[in-house]
């Protein structure tokens, strides 16, 4: 049995659903009974309700478990303490393996979200738990496919001319499906999660142009204009230092350990765009 904590969100679904298609028995961990339905619905065997605020909920909830999936919230101000709660609650529950779910180069200090990562990566690496670390790019989903082919829009909080390189989820849970099914092979390692593509805002746009055969142009926008209402202040500060830096520097990558782990070539954005529109 897999744990896998935030199974309902962006990345925990896409993790999911992979995990559930290579044939591997899920426990998904949700934070409240809403979730437990759709949980199932992504290929669940189980699904349970676990507060990541509090270990003994969680300890509970990782017995009988071989290897956890652990995904932290992001952007979210306890982010540090959720991962190390995880960590140690799979020591304590005699969990053989844990996959961490962390970010390409964690060690960029301005960003609050690779700060948190980082720390938890630090925690796990002294935890003397078995582990492996995937340190994927920015997501292809954050792209809207549907959305920009409806508004002829595809907005940006930063440079449209700045290049950022991208991943898709779906290349992502194929990795972790396939360090599960031979944890042995893949101890101790980190793994930078590429895909080839290395996109402005205007080559993002260029591709959903040709994908959906609909003008589509790209638009700078003011990063507090497309934050959720009433987000926390760490989440704001969160995501404007990320777009300040995104600006002034973006985010690149290598595709090779994601090419060699999946064995093919990673899914481009152009790829991305046709499966999303069917």
């Amino acid at each position: 049995m897999i744990a896998i904590t935030a199974a309902t969100g962006t990345t925990g679904r896409h993790v999911l659903r992979a995990l559930s298609s290579a044939g591997h028995e899920v426990r998904a961990l949700v934070h409240s009974d809403r979730r437990l339905d759709e949980a199932r619905s992504y290929g669940a065997r189980e699904a349970v309700v676990a507060d990541l605020t509090r270990p003994d909920e969680l300890t509970a909830a990782l017995k009988g478990c071989d290897a956890v999936v652990h995904i932290g919230p992001p952007m979210h101000p306890r982010e540090i303490t959720m991962g190390q709660n995880v960590l140690d609650a799979a020591k304590q529950a005699g969990v053989g393996h844990v996959l961490l779910m962390s970010v390409t180069h964690p060690q960029v200090e301005p960003l609050l979200n690779h700060q948190s990562k980082l720390a938890v990566e630090r925690h796990l690496l002294t935890s003397r738990l078995p582990f492996t670390i995937l340190q994927p790019m920015h997501y292809m989903q954050n792209v809207d496919v549907a959305d920009c082919l409806r508004t002829g829009v595809f907005r940006l909080p930063y440079s449209l001319d700045r290049p950022l390189s991208f991943v898709d989820l779906a290349d992502v849970g194929e990795v972790a499906a396939t360090v599960l099914a031979d944890p042995a092979k893949h101890l101790w390692a980190t793994y930078e999660l590429c895909g080839t593509d290395t996109l402005t805002g205007h080559d993002i746009a260029r591709v959903l142009t040709e994908a959906g055969g609909t003008s589509v142009r790209a638009e700078q926008v003011d990063v507090r204009d497309i934050l959720p209402k009433g987000a926390p202040d760490y989440t704001v500060d969160g995501f404007i230092r990320l777009a300040t830096h995104y600006d002034r520097y973006g985010l690149l990558g290598n595709p090779n350990v994601l090419r060699r782990l999946l064995d093919r070539e990673p899914t481009t954005l152009a790829q991305y765009a046709r499966r999303e529109l069917g």
